[in-house]
C-alpha cells in the first residue's frame, strides 16, 4: 500500500469519525462526558491515578473526543481496517522519533492543543466549541500536558 493510499484511507477515516462526532452534543454535556458523544463505542473507565479532577476530566473527554483517533491500536485489528488515524499519521511523520501516541508525550504545550483542536490541520478537522467546550479543551489540555 502507497503512502498516499494510506493518507487517502486516513483522511477518509477521519471524516467519518468527525461526522459521527459532529452529530453529537459537548462532551460536557450533563455530568456524563462520554454518553452524547458519537466518537464513544464503550463507556470511559475512570483512571484512578489521575488524582486532579481537571485531569481526570481531561481524561474523560480525551477518551470520548479523542481517542478514536489518537488512541491505542486495538488489539483485534481485521484486514483492511484502519484504525487509529491520528496514531498512524503520527507515526508515519515522526518514525519513531517522538511517541505517536498523544498520551505519551510529554513535550506537547497548552498553545499547541488548543491550536490543533480549535483549528485543525492536515486530516484532523477542526472542532468548534460546540463540538469541544472551552471547558472541555481546559481539561484535555491540562490532561495531556500533566506532569508524569
Amino acid at each position: 500500500m502507497t503512502r498516499s493510499t494510506i493518507i487517502g484511507a486516513l483522511a477518509a477515516l477521519c471524516g467519518l469519525a468527525f461526522a459521527a462526532a459532529a452529530s453529537g452534543q459537548p462532551a460536557s454535556a450533563p455530568s456524563n462526558p462520554t454518553a452524547q458523544s458519537g466518537w464513544v463505542t464503550l463507556p470511559v473507565k475512570p483512571d484512578p491515578s489521575l488524582k486532579s479532577p481537571l485531569v481526570q476530566h481531561g481524561h474523560d473527554v480525551f477518551q470520548a473526543r479523542c481517542n478514536l483517533c489518537h488512541g491505542d491500536w486495538p488489539k483485534d485489528i481485521k484486514p483492511g481496517m484502519i484504525p487509529m488515524a491520528g496514531t498512524q499519521k503520527l507515526q508515519l511523520k515522526y518514525k519513531g522519533s517522538k511517541p505517536a501516541l498523544l498520551e505519551q508525550r510529554t513535550d506537547l504545550t497548552p498553545e499547541l492543543i488548543r491550536f490543533y483542536v480549535r483549528h485543525g490541520q492536515g486530516i484532523m478537522p477542526f472542532f468548534r466549541p460546540t463540538e469541544v467546550s472551552d471547558a472541555d479543551l481546559d481539561a484535555i489540555v491540562a490532561y495531556l500536558t500533566r506532569k508524569r
